[in-house]
């Protein structure tokens, strides 16, 4: 994440609030479904997780006591309020920094609603898949340009699709359910459970939350569980259009 957001993270009411609206209720619902698929399959516990884009800490702190918790952030207010709750925070530029743990050192990452603000996806995503143990679990959750919502804004009222990287967003990339899914399978992740965060802007429903689990890509945002499978580094690179760029996204 470039500093030149550190700014506005700083300030953004959004982000510095303590209290849990419904994005970060249904990311905290869906990490602990997430944490008891992998109970069920007869995974070890977790033992050490990451947050990168930690904020003050509101999804850590959920986590068990027995857990080491470490976050990554841009913003040294929001790093404060999440050291406040014992949380291990660094400040790192996640867009140009290797992230400064040894490879392997995490059994789970944590990184929603932080991606889309990296102008070096592939950097990042590397980076993740190194400090992640073999088998290690990868919750993700992007904002979706592709909901309903969408269809309206483009289309009628001639403006660019709800969160997409337009003018004066601190968006720098955009991704729909299915573009982040094939991303992460080209680097090294399978996707064991997918769902979408609820309809906007029905974030009160609770058929609205209904609907996004069962039709993901209708999701505001998307959030994945996913299991490291094999190591992989991905050199960056440019893609002209979107035909070539599922070509280079698809399984060699």
């Amino acid at each position: 994440m470039s500093r030149d957001q550190a700014g506005y993270f700083d300030q953004s009411a959004p982000y510095l609030t303590e209290k849990a609206d419904r994005r970060i209720r249904r990311i905290r619902e869906f990490l602990a479904a997430a944490l008891a698929d992998r109970a069920r399959a007869g995974a070890p516990s977790v033992t050490a997780a990451l947050d990168v884009g930690c904020g003050p800490g509101t999804i850590l702190e959920t986590l068990p006591a027995g857990v080491q918790k470490v976050g990554l952030d841009i913003s040294p207010t929001l790093l404060e309020r999440a050291r406040a709750k014992g949380i291990e925070t660094h400040n790192v530029d996640l867009d140009a920094a290797p992230l400064p743990f040894p490879d392997g050192r995490f059994d789970l990452v944590i990184a929603t609603d932080v991606i889309e603000h990296v102008l070096h996806t592939d950097h990042l995503l590397n980076e993740i898949n190194r400090v992640l143990r073999p088998g290690g679990l990868f919750v993700a959750g992007i904002p979706n340009i592709n909901q309903p919502v969408s269809f309206v804004m483009q289309f009628v009222l001639d403006l660019t699709p709800m969160f997409a990287a337009r003018y004066r967003c601190p968006h720098y990339r955009d991704f729909t359910a299915r573009l982040f899914r094939l991303v992460l399978e080209k680097h090294g992740f399978a996707i064991g459970r997918r769902e979408g965060s609820y309809l906007y802007p029905f974030e009160g429903s609770a058929v609205s939350v209904w609907l996004a689990k069962r039709l993901p890509r209708w999701g505001a945002q998307v959030f994945f569980a996913a299991e490291k499978k094999q190591t992989v580094r991905i050199e960056e690179g440019f893609e002209p259009n979107m035909p070539a760029l599922l070509k280079w996204l698809a399984p060699s």
